[in-house]
C-alpha cells in the first residue's frame, strides 16, 4: 500500500490541487492537467484519517472534489457540491443557516446538533448554522460517508465534510472576480496572497454576493423581499514558520448575511373536508401547488458571524503534535408573518378587522372585496370574510392581513473549542498511530416568539410587553450550555504488504444545561385563544405549573465510539475494505413548555381541554435521548484501464437508535418546533462513483446512490412502523462531463455539464396513515367546521422526483477567465422542502430556485 511522506504530500497536493490559487495561469493549468499521465500526478490526497493518504487507498467511502472540479463546476455554496455526491442531499429553506444535510438516510435535525462533522482546515465547526457559508478560495472538499465518530467525535453519526482552503503563497499573487446574472445576481470577490516576511505568509479573501430572488410578493409588488440574499464575507489566513519544526496557522473571518425567511405556502391534507365542502383543494398534491407570496410581514433573516482559530503543527523526532484553538460567535434572528389566522386568535383586533374590510376573497355579491389574487377562489381552499362574519372562514398562514400575527426567532451561539493531537510521522512504517484530546464550551440561545401584528411595526426582541407595538403572546426562550470532553486514538497496522488492520476508539462526554429566560407574565390578551374562562393565560404554558419560574434542567450524555477496519489490496489497482463503526449524537432539550402546550391542545387529559377532542396520543417531551448509529460496510476502490478509469463502490447497513427527528406543530397557539426520536431505524444501501478519462480532453463522471430504509419502532407514532426514513430518497444519481480544448495558441476552452436526479421523498414519518387533527376539536364548537373526525392523510405530501442540469463554459487565458454559467438550466420547478404538520392537517411547502444564469470575469495577477 502506497504511503505519503511529508515531502511527497507537498508534491502530490501541489499537483492534485492545480487551480488551487484561484486558477492562476488558466492555460498552463489546463494543458498541464491534460498532459499528466503518471499515477501520482493525478492523485487526490485524502486527509480523512488525519494523515495524508491516496484517496483510492483510504478505506472509507469518500467523494472528493479537487480545486479544478470546484472551479469548473461553479461551486459557490454547500448545495453546489452536495448535489454532485450520491446518497447525499440538502434542504436549504427556512432561513440562510437552516440547512439539513442527508447522508445515507440520516438527516440533520432542526434545533438539534448536526449529524456530520464539518471541518475547515482541520478545525471542527461546532455550530450547525455555520455550515451554509460562501465557499471561497477552496482547494479541496471531501465528503466522508458513514459514522466517523471515532476520529471526528460528537455528531459525526452520518459522516464528515472536510474543506481545505488554499494556503498562503510565497510569491505575491492575487485575483479579482466579478459576475452578474438574472434575478438580480451580483458577485464580486478578491484574493491577495504572498510573503509578509521571510517566514510569514498571508492570504486575504473578501467577497460580496447578492441576489434579489426568483419570487415576488404580489401584495407589496416587491421582487426582492422573498428569497433574496446578501452576503458579505472577509477571511484572512496567516502561516508563520516559527522554526523548521513549528508552524502556526492563524485563521480569522467575519461575515454578515441578510436574506429572506419562512417563505412557505400551506397545502391541506384533509380528505373529510373535500366531501364536507365539495372542494378537492382540501386534499391537494403538494407538487401541484401554485405558489403565492402575499404576506404583509416580509420575512427577514440576519446573521453576524465572527470566527478565529489557531492551529500549531510541531514536527518532532518520530511524531508530530497538532494543537487547535477555535472561537466562533454567531448572532442570528429572523422575523416573519405568522400562521394563527386560521384559528381566529387575532380575529377581533382592530388591525385584523381593518385589513379584512378590503383584503378578503368573499364574492362581491356577499359584500366582499373578491381579492382572489391574494387568497385564490373563495374556499378553494381559503375563504376570508369581511368584518361582521366572525370566527368563520379558512384564512391560511402568512397572509396579507394582520390576523395571522407574527413570529420572531433567534438562533445565536458562542463556542470555544480546542484539540491536541499526537501523530506518528512515518507514514511508511508498518505501525502508525494517532492519539488526542478535545474539549468544547458552547452557549446557544434559542428564542421562538409569537404575537400580535398591530400594524405598528416590530421590535426585534424576544419579549414585547402588551404596551409594545407587537405584543408577545407565546414565548420560548432558553439558554443551552454544553461542555464537551473527548479522548480518541487510532492505530493502523500493516499485517502484510497487502493487508491493513485499523482500530479507532473515542470516548465523548457531554454535560448539558438549559436555563429558561421567559418572564413570569401573562399574554397580552389580544389572542382570544390565550383566554380560558375569562382569564388570560401565562406567556408560556410551563409557567402554570411553575409560578416561581421554570427551573433549570441538566443532563449528561456519554458514548464510546469504536471503529474497526480491515483493508486488503486485491491487486495493484484494486483495493477492498470492510468496516464496523459507531457514531453518537448527544441528546438534548426542547424549549420548556413544549410538552405542556401540545398536551393541552392535542392530547386527551379528561380535564375538558381541546386535547380531549383530538386525542392524538403524542409522546413529545421537553427533552430527548441521545442517538447512536452503528454501521457495517464493505467497499472497493479501483483504477482501471491504465489508470484512466476510477471506479469506487460500497454497500452498507446502518442501524440507528433514537434517531432525532424534527416535528412541526401548528395550532391556535401559533407554531411550535420540537425534536422527537424514532426508536429504531434501519437503512441499507449501495453507492457507486465512476470517473473516466476518455481522452486527454474529455472526462466523464457519474455517481449512483440507492437506499432502502425502514422504521422498525416509533413509540411516538406507532402507525409509522414500516415506513421509509424521512427525507431520504431511494435513488439519487449524477452524470456529467468536462471537455477542455485549446483555442489557438493563447486560449483554452473548458465546458462542464452536470445532471442530477433525486427520487421521490417523504419528509415525515407519516406517509399516508390517517391521524387526528385540531379540526376534530373545532368540529365540536359548531360554526363553519362540521363535526369530526377530520384526520390528515399525507399520501399526497411526498415530493416528486426531480432532475436538474447545471452547465459552465469558460474561455481561459494566461491571466484571465471569462465564463458563462447556468444552474437548473431546464428551469425545473420542484419543491425544496415539505414540512408536514400532522395535527394541523396539512403541510408547509417551500419552492426551489428557478433557472439561474450569468457571466463572470476573473483576472489573475
Amino acid at each position: 500500500m502506497r504511503r505519503f511522506t511529508q515531502s511527497k504530500l507537498g508534491q502530490a497536493i501541489a499537483v492534485s490541487l492545480l487551480a488551487g490559487s484561484f486558477s492562476t495561469s488558466g492555460i498552463a493549468l489546463a494543458q498541464d492537467a491534460a498532459a499528466e499521465t503518471s499515477e501520482e500526478s493525478v492523485e487526490i490526497i485524502s486527509i480523512s484519517r488525519k494523515r495524508p493518504e491516496s484517496l483510492q487507498e483510504v478505506p472509507i467511502a469518500v467523494s472528493a472534489l479537487s480545486a479544478r472540479d470546484i472551479e469548473t463546476a461553479g461551486v459557490e455554496r454547500p448545495a453546489d457540491f452536495i448535489s454532485l455526491v450520491p446518497n447525499v442531499s440538502i434542504v436549504d429553506a427556512a432561513n440562510v443557516g437552516d440547512t439539513q444535510v442527508n447522508i445515507r438516510g440520516i438527516v440533520s435535525t432542526r434545533d438539534a446538533e448536526s449529524t456530520f462533522a464539518y471541518v475547515v482546515d482541520g478545525v471542527l465547526i461546532t455550530n450547525p448554522n455555520g455550515f451554509n457559508e460562501e465557499l471561497l478560495d477552496i482547494a479541496q472538499i471531501e465528503v466522508l460517508k458513514g459514522p466517523q465518530g471515532a476520529l471526528y467525535g460528537r455528531n459525526a453519526v452520518a459522516g464528515a465534510i472536510l474543506v481545505t482552503t488554499t494556503e498562503p503563497s510565497e510569491d505575491f499573487e492575487g485575483s479579482v472576480r466579478a459576475g452578474v446574472g438574472n434575478a438580480g445576481i451580483q458577485r464580486i470577490n478578491g484574493i491577495v496572497s504572498g510573503a509578509l516576511s521571510d517566514n510569514v505568509r498571508g492570504r486575504l479573501t473578501a467577497s460580496y454576493n447578492s441576489i434579489d430572488g426568483h419570487y415576488e410578493n404580489i401584495f407589496t409588488n416587491q421582487d426582492d423581499v422573498v428569497d433574496f440574499l446578501e452576503d458579505t464575507t472577509v477571511r484572512g489566513r496567516i502561516m508563520w514558520d516559527v522554526s523548521d519544526e513549528l508552524t502556526l496557522d492563524i485563521r480569522a473571518g467575519m461575515s454578515k448575511v441578510e436574506g429572506g425567511a419562512i417563505n412557505f405556502n400551506a397545502v391541506f391534507a384533509l380528505p373529510s373536508f373535500v366531501g364536507a365542502f365539495n372542494q378537492p383543494a382540501y386534499n391537494a398534491d403538494v407538487n401541484d401547488h401554485d405558489f403565492v407570496f402575499a404576506f404583509n410581514v416580509p420575512g427577514e433573516n440576519e446573521q453576524d458571524n465572527v470566527e478565529f482559530s489557531l492551529k500549531a503543527d510541531w514536527d518532532l523526532d518520530g511524531y508530530d503534535v497538532t494543537g487547535v484553538l477555535a472561537y466562533n460567535d454567531l448572532e442570528e434572528y429572523l422575523l416573519s408573518d405568522g400562521t394563527s389566522a386560521s384559528f381566529y386568535g387575532y380575529e377581533l383586533t382592530p388591525q385584523c378587522q381593518t385589513d379584512r374590510a378590503t383584503l378578503n376573497n368573499a364574492p362581491g355579491v356577499l359584500g366582499g372585496a373578491d381579492r382572489t389574487d391574494l387568497f385564490g377562489e373563495f374556499f378553494a381552499p381559503f375563504g376570508v370574510f369581511p368584518p361582521g362574519v366572525e370566527f368563520t372562514g379558512v384564512y391560511g398562514p402568512y397572509t396579507p392581513t394582520a390576523c395571522d400575527g407574527f413570529q420572531y426567532q433567534e438562533r445565536s451561539q458562542t463556542d470555544f473549542s480546542g484539540e491536541i493531537r499526537v501523530t506518528s510521522d512515518d507514514n511508511d512504517a508498518d505501525f502508525r498511530w494517532i492519539g488526542g484530546l478535545y474539549f468544547a464550551e458552547i452557549e446557544r440561545d434559542v428564542v421562538v416568539a409569537y404575537g400580535a401584528d398591530q400594524g405598528q411595526g416590530f421590535l426585534r426582541q424576544a419579549y414585547v410587553p402588551p404596551t409594545g407595538p407587537n405584543p408577545t403572546d407565546l414565548l420560548f426562550d432558553d439558554t443551552f450550555d454544553t461542555s464537551v470532553l473527548s479522548a480518541f486514538g487510532q492505530i493502523e497496522y500493516d499485517v502484510s504488504d497487502k493487508m491493513e488492520f485499523a482500530f479507532a476508539l473515542r470516548y465523548d462526554y457531554e454535560d448539558r444545561t438549559v436555563s429558561n429566560n421567559v418572564p413570569n407574565v401573562t399574554a397580552s390578551g389580544l389572542n382570544v385563544n390565550t383566554i380560558v374562562n375569562g382569564v388570560v393565560g401565562p406567556i408560556n404554558p410551563a409557567l402554570a405549573g411553575n409560578p416561581n419560574g421554570v427551573p433549570d434542567r441538566s443532563r449528561s450524555f456519554s458514548q464510546f465510539q469504536p471503529k474497526v477496519t480491515l483493508s486488503y489490496e486485491l491487486s495493484d489497482n484494486v483495493n477492498s475494505y470492510a468496516s464496523y463503526g459507531v457514531g453518537f449524537r448527544s441528546g438534548g432539550f426542547n424549549s420548556v413548555g413544549t410538552q405542556a402546550t401540545l398536551d393541552f391542545w392535542f392530547n386527551a387529559s379528561g380535564a375538558g381541554t381541546p386535547g380531549d377532542a383530538v386525542n392524538a396520543q403524542l409522546l413529545v417531551s421537553d427533552e430527548y435521548d441521545k442517538e447512536v448509529t452503528t454501521n457495517f460496510e464493505i467497499g472497493i476502490k479501483s483504477r482501471l484501464m491504465d489508470n484512466k478509469v476510477r471506479l469506487n463502490g460500497a454497500v452498507f447497513r446502518t442501524n440507528v437508535e433514537d434517531n432525532q427527528f424534527f416535528e412541526f406543530f401548528a395550532g391556535p397557539f401559533g407554531l411550535l418546533r420540537a425534536v422527537t426520536t424514532i426508536d429504531e431505524l434501519e437503512i441499507q444501501g449501495f453507492e457507486l462513483d465512476v470517473e473516466a478519462d476518455l481522452s486527454d480532453s474529455l472526462k466523464v463522471f457519474a455517481g449512483l446512490g440507492l437506499l432502502d430504509s425502514e422504521i422498525k419502532e416509533n413509540r411516538n407514532r406507532p402507525v409509522t412502523v414500516g415506513n421509509k426514513a424521512p427525507q431520504s430518497p431511494d435513488t439519487t444519481y449524477t452524470l456529467g462531463f468536462s471537455y477542455e480544448q485549446p483555442v489557438g495558441d493563447d486560449y483554452w476552452l473548458t465546458t462542464r455539464v452536470d445532471y442530477q436526479y433525486t427520487g421521490e421523498t417523504f419528509f415525515h414519518t407519516l406517509q399516508g396513515e390517517q391521524t387526528p387533527t385540531i379540526w376534530d376539536f373545532f368540529g365540536t364548537l359548531g360554526g363553519g367546521v362540521p363535526p369530526g373526525p377530520h384526520p390528515q392523510d399525507f399520501t399526497n405530501a411526498a415530493r416528486d422526483s426531480f432532475s436538474t442540469v447545471n452547465a459552465r463554459i469558460a474561455l481561459e487565458a494566461d491571466t484571465w477567465t471569462l465564463a458563462v454559467y447556468g444552474k437548473n438550466i431546464t428551469d425545473e420547478q420542484y419543491l425544496q422542502e415539505v414540512i408536514p404538520a400532522p395535527e394541523f392537517g396539512g403541510s408547509f411547502i417551500h419552492p426551489s430556485a428557478l433557472a439561474e444564469y450569468g457571466i463572470e470575469f476573473t483576472y489573475n495577477f
